[in-house]
């Protein structure tokens, strides 16, 4: 399974209807595009950390603004 397919399967099991999934597409803006905020970015990373195994640091965060860069962050900690 790609990241992105895994990536979605997250998002839909911490966001459920709250936010547009539908929207979830390499160049959507997690804010922007998809209605994520603050709060929701931390329950995604903690999600994403438990479903690839994976740690986030704070500098991971400060370039994090698409979904694009949520899989590059998260290849480069495979």
């Amino acid at each position: 399974m790609q990241i992105l397919d895994r990536l979605i399967q997250v998002f839909h099991a911490v966001f459920e209807d709250s936010v547009d999934i539908s929207n979830l597409t390499p160049e959507a803006s997690l804010r922007e595009d998809i209605g994520i905020n603050s709060i929701g970015l931390l329950y995604m990373a903690m999600a994403v950390e438990e479903e690839f195994g994976i740690k986030f640091t704070n500098e991971d965060f400060a370039g994090i603004v698409t979904v694009a860069d949520v899989i590059r962050c998260i290849e480069n900690k495979l």
